[in-house]
């Protein structure tokens, strides 16, 4: 069970958080996180440490605690400051308003290793990632995969939204999640994501 600690100089914006994570502690500086342990799931606030772009904040937390996993939350997000954030070391990237659920989606995914960029950012890397990738049919990977579960992945691997896949394979998108989960499972991925690079891994047959 992580525990959830959130850096901030502005808890009157945390009311979100706060109804996610009411075990949660808010602390407003450094000094307040001398008792975090390892299995702390850290939320840092943009602006908690003064005059302090977020991405030094959070190397500067990550050399503070170096065995937790950082979210950076911003009240006024940017898809620069979460790719900023992103390369400092943070495991998930929002926005310090979302839903309670979003922040519990948030917490799960980056306590199971996982990275959150949230959903448009997200997007923008897949289609990037995908072009640059362009999986191709024969991938080793594919082989365990049913022949609709291959076409589902070879779209995502492109970059395609489940919307789109929907409508190339003329299936609903409550099918091609479904497909989605069980590519997942038998390729061992956790998201999106991690099955774009694996599709992308230069193995391939011919």
């Amino acid at each position: 069970m992580n525990a959830h600690v959130c850096l901030s100089s502005r808890p009157d914006q945390l009311t979100r958080w706060r109804q996610a994570f009411p075990a949660g502690t808010v602390v407003a500086a450094p000094a307040g996180l001398a008792r975090a342990g390892g299995d702390t799931l850290l939320w840092l606030h943009a602006g908690a440490l003064p005059r302090t772009p977020l991405d030094q904040a959070v190397r500067s937390m990550r050399q503070l605690l170096p065995a937790a996993r950082i979210v950076a939350i911003s009240s006024t997000p940017s898809q620069l400051e979460a790719l900023q954030a992103l390369n400092a070391g943070a495991s998930g990237y929002c926005h310090a308003q979302a839903t309670p659920a979003m922040l519990q989606q948030v917490a799960t995914v980056v306590a199971n290793g996982g990275l959150w960029i949230g959903p448009e950012l997200m997007s923008r890397v897949m289609a990037a990632t995908g072009r640059f990738f362009a999986p191709e049919p024969g991938h080793p990977a594919l082989e365990s995969l049913t022949a609709r579960e291959r076409e589902v992945a070879l779209a995502v691997g492109r970059g395609s939204s489940n919307r789109e896949v929907a409508e190339l394979l003329a299936i609903s998108e409550r099918t091609v999640k479904a497909h989605l989960g069980a590519i997942f499972e038998k390729l061992g991925v956790r998201d999106r994501l991690q099955l774009v690079l694996l599709l992308g891994r230069e193995e391939r047959v011919g």
